[in-house]
């Protein structure tokens, strides 16, 4: 089979099909496609399955992201968002998995996002970052203080915070 043949197979494009060549998923016997490897490839490959029957009609602009930020959380030290997680998982790993073993595996870590989320709404997990960071700004605003004061000061300070252990 050629790849014109194999791009209406699948209802793609040829450059669809030469897209697929180029990444390693078609197997070649001389010139022609071997339809049934090359079958298993895409499926095993490919993100999406075409899927006519449930194309929407009308407008497809829905809502614009846009600029939302987050407002003023100090969250700037956040580890990784989900699809950075997923990106590095596959740059270890490899892309080995069909897609629905690849969508089990997104509703799996999506499930253990949301229970993460709740646990930090409902208090069970404490966000340390922001316990580190107003410790650390207390820190510096008592060392400022104890900076200004004057070294003639020094002792008679010493004298009131003595006690019967100090030497």
């Amino acid at each position: 089979m050629n790849q014109s043949e194999f791009a209406k197979l699948h209802g793609v494009s040829r450059k669809t099909v030469t897209q697929w060549k180029a990444r390693g998923w078609l197997v070649l016997n001389g010139e022609d496609i071997d339809v049934d490897a090359s079958n298993a490839n895409v499926e095993r490959y490919r993100k999406s399955v075409t899927r006519p029957d449930k194309k929407t009609t009308g407008n497809k602009q829905g809502n614009k992201s846009g600029n939302r930020s987050q407002g003023n959380k100090s969250d700037s030290g956040r580890t990784e968002s989900p699809t950075k997680i997923v990106e590095r998982m596959i740059a270890e790993k490899g892309a080995t998995m069909t897609f629905d073993e690849a969508r089990t595996l997104k509703e799996n870590f999506l499930a253990l996002l949301t229970q993460l989320e709740y646990e930090i709404k409902s208090g069970q997990v404490l966000p340390y970052k922001d316990m580190i960071e107003a410790v650390g700004q207390e820190y510096s605003r008592m060392r400022t203080r104890l900076i200004a004061i004057a070294p003639e000061h020094g002792p008679r300070l010493r004298v009131l915070a003595s006690t019967t252990n100090d030497t």
